[in-house]
């Protein structure tokens, strides 16, 4: 499994990256019954943070979406940086001088 299939197989990402508790909702249990055992959640190293946060930034390094909108918009914006550029080259910045303050 690649790491953005790792990142994407939680239903609802939670920020906790494998000590995600899950979503659903459950009966409440009877008040005579003991709450079940929780398993201690332990902090990650540095050195496990380091290794899980590289691991799903080169998971999202390589998506791109497919999707004809997302399409449509790398073309428009192709576009616009060209029309941008093209406008830049033709606008000249121009001084003024007090005298043309002072006819306005």
């Amino acid at each position: 499994m690649t790491p953005y299939e790792r990142l994407m197989a939680e239903q609802w990402p939670t920020g906790r990256f494998g000590h995600a508790e899950s979503v659903e909702r459950r009966p409440l249990r009877p008040l005579t019954e003991s709450p079940p055992e929780r398993r201690p959640i332990s902090p990650w190293s540095p050195e496990e943070q380091a290794r899980h946060r590289a691991a799903l930034l080169e998971g999202l390094g390589r998506w791109q979406d497919k999707s004809e909108a997302a399409e449509n918009k790398r073309q428009y914006n192709v576009q616009h940086a060209r029309q941008t550029t093209a406008l830049r080259g033709s606008l000249r910045l121009v001084q003024g001088s007090e005298t043309d303050a002072e006819a306005a």
